[in-house]
Order: structure tokens, then sequence, then C-alpha cells
């Protein structure tokens, strides 16, 4: 009887024990943003922070403690980010390219002859090195873009103040934005420090936290408009008095980016991709998220879209690939212009043969011990190359 009895208790804990646990199928690996780790997290559409095992499951969704008590957390969730990385329904991404596409789409409003670049402040700005203020208060505008400035959630950890910059030049106008690491009102690192600007420019704005969207920055005082988002802690100017508005970021990303991505990456899976030989490996190419280094230009129907990724295979290398469509380039494009890239190792990484027709694409891969020298020159695929 007490055998029954005990064998009739354990039927009913595990019955109990089975109805409780909820079965959510099988677990996504996931990398994180560097791609240098891989591991799980509990949710589908959350982000792998670490897979560091000193991590720990209580901090997930809490960012501020990857500054305060790293490792941190294992995982963040869906809309939140760490520094310029940001978590888009399980993979990650950059807040640079959230920026990027809201531009695009203001763009697309105004005209059919635009151009965009996204990336670092040395790369995209013409003058940096001006100083805004004047006596105690005087700054270095360079000063606001350089790593190691702004201390993260008081913790000793410091980055830079400003992620990478975005420019749009359109017919009538000219439109920049970023996304910070600072707040917009910070009284030594405010980004409205570097446009000579009060802090107290976006206080409307600061005041619903909650709010999600851009707003307009009621306390501008300048030409033209600022704007805030503060979900993404990014801001917009516009030369003109017209409003950036978004009605989401993946609609927008598949109207600009994912074509010409998709070419890109079909030319790479069926022309270069060799997971046999590793210099010819590019399993990676893909899985490509960040879009934090690019360019987009549209003139009527011809148009040209690169990208640059920054240290983001297992490796650490730096890869690219561009698109130029609508174009005619004439006859072999690919030994006389691209593969002549730098003056050692000629052509070393650097895929674009075998093509015909109205579109054109290139990827490059650094090597170990040895960068593509197509890599170090992205700039020149991008903003500084005017196909007519």
């Amino acid at each position: 009887m007490k055998k029954a009895l005990a064998l009739l208790i354990l039927v009913i804990l595990f019955a109990s024990s089975a109805y409780a646990a909820q079965w959510v199928g099988p677990l996504a690996v996931k990398h994180n943003w560097d791609r240098k780790e891989s591991g799980f997290c509990p949710g589908a559409d959350m982000c792998l922070v670490t897979a560091n095992p000193n991590a720990k499951d209580e901090y997930n969704g809490n960012i501020s403690r990857y500054f305060t008590n790293p490792p941190g957390p294992k995982c963040i969730s869906n809309g939140q980010y760490i520094l310029e990385y940001y978590c888009e329904n399980g993979k990650w991404t950059a807040r640079t390219k959230l920026v990027g596409l809201t531009l695009l789409e203001f763009a697309k409003t105004k005209s059919n002859d635009y151009v965009l670049l996204c990336g670092d402040y040395k790369t995209v700005l013409n003058n940096y090195r001006y100083v805004v203020g004047s006596g105690a208060n005087a700054k270095l505008v360079e000063d606001l873009f350089k790593d190691y400035r702004c201390d993260q959630f008081g913790s000793g950890t410091r980055s830079a103040c400003v992620n990478n910059i975005c420019v749009l030049k359109y017919p009538g106008g000219t439109a920049f934005g970023a996304s910070l690491n600072a707040g917009i009102a910070d009284a030594d690192y405010s980004f409205l420090h570097a446009m000579n600007h009060s802090v107290a420019a976006c206080n409307n704005v600061q005041a619903s936290s909650n709010a999600v969207g851009w707003y307009k920055c009621n306390g501008w005082t300048k030409s033209g408009g600022l704007f805030y988002n503060p979900a993404l802690n990014s801001v917009i100017y516009l030369s003109t008095q017209d409003f950036p508005v978004i009605g989401s970021y993946a609609a927008a990303f598949d109207s600009f980016v994912k074509p010409c991505f998709d070419k890109i990456n079909l030319y790479v899976a069926g022309k270069v991709h060799n997971p046999a030989v590793p210099a010819l490996d590019f399993g990676f190419f893909k899985d490509t998220g960040l879009f934090n280094n690019w360019y987009y230009s549209r003139k009527q129907n011809k148009v040209v879209f690169s990208f640059l990724e920054k240290g983001q295979t297992e490796f650490g290398y730096d890869y690219l690939g561009a698109l130029y469509s609508g174009y005619v380039f004439g006859s072999d494009l690919c030994n006389s212009i691209f593969r002549q890239y730098g003056e050692v190792n000629k052509g070393r990484g650097v895929f674009c043969e075998g093509q015909a027709g109205s579109d054109f694409v290139v990827a490059a891969k650094g090597a170990r011990n040895s960068e593509s020298p197509l890599t170090g020159a992205w700039p020149d695929l991008s903003s500084k190359l005017r196909p007519k």
C-alpha cells in the first residue's frame, strides 16, 4: 500500500511538473554582435550578448548590467541596444542602419536623385576640427566623436559619445543623423554641442520617455529642423522644414537594402564561396546584419549600394559588398579597376570576375595578416565614385 501510494505521489508530481513546463521548440544558435561567440537565448526574438558562463540569466534584458556587472546579461530583448548594437527580432543590427533607413524614406518623398553615406566621422564629415563655445565652455568638436569619452551607466566604462554618422544629400536640401551613447541633454557631451546649440533643444521630447518615433525638438532655434527619437536615442537634422517619418524599419530595409544585398549575396554564394578553401570561405556573408558603414545612391533607375563590415567574422576580418545597377561599364571592369586597388598584393581578396549585364557586383575580404586593398579603400567604392 505504501509503495503504491508513493508511486501515485510520484506520478502526480511528474504530471504537475510536465503540465507547468511549456515546450517552446528547439532554440536556434545565436551569435553575439561581432560573431565571435555563439550560444542560446530563452526567447526567439532575443539577441545573444555573450556566451561567457559567468553571464547571468537574471540580468537578461538589463542592459546596464553589461557595464556595471560584467560580463552582464547573456541576452537582451527585441528593441533594446548596447552602444551601437541593436537587437532586431533576434538578430543584431546597428542603430546607424535605422537612422539611415529613416533618411532614405524621407529622401524618396522628395526626389529620385539622392545620396546617403553612413560611416565614422572621419569618413563622412569634411570638417570636424573646429571649436564651439568660448572660454571655459569651449569644446573641440572632434572630442565629441572620439572613443572613450562618455561614461556608461556610471560604471567607469567609457565609449564614444556618438556612433557612426549618416549624411543625406538630395536636390533642395541636406540632412544628417546619428545614434548617441550620451544623453541628448548631457552637459558635457551632448551631440548638440557639435551643432553649437543649447543642449535644452529637445527637452520637450525627453519628457516623453516612452515615446517611439521621431519628434520635433521645439527648442531648436537655428534654420531647418531637429528631431529626436528617444527609443533609439538618435537625432536627425533636416535643412528644410520637412519632417522625417518612417512606418516600418523592416519595410524600409526590404525596399532599399534587401534587393541590393540579395544580388550581391547571390554572386558571392555562386561565384566566390568555397568552404573547402579557407580564403574562399564566405559562409558568414549571408548573415551580414549591422550595415553601419553603408552607401546608397539613386539617380533615376541607376543605383549604387555598398557596405563595409568591420571585424564581423569569426577571425575578425573586414569584408564588403558593392552593387552597381543600371550602368554600362564596358569590358574587363573587374581587372581594370577593382582588382588594381593597392600597390601590394594587387587583387588579393577581391572578387568580381565573370559578370555581364547592367548589374555589377564586387566583394572583398581582408586576409589573415594582410588586409584586402579594397576593404581599406571602401570610401573609393562609395562616396568618391560617381558613375554617370
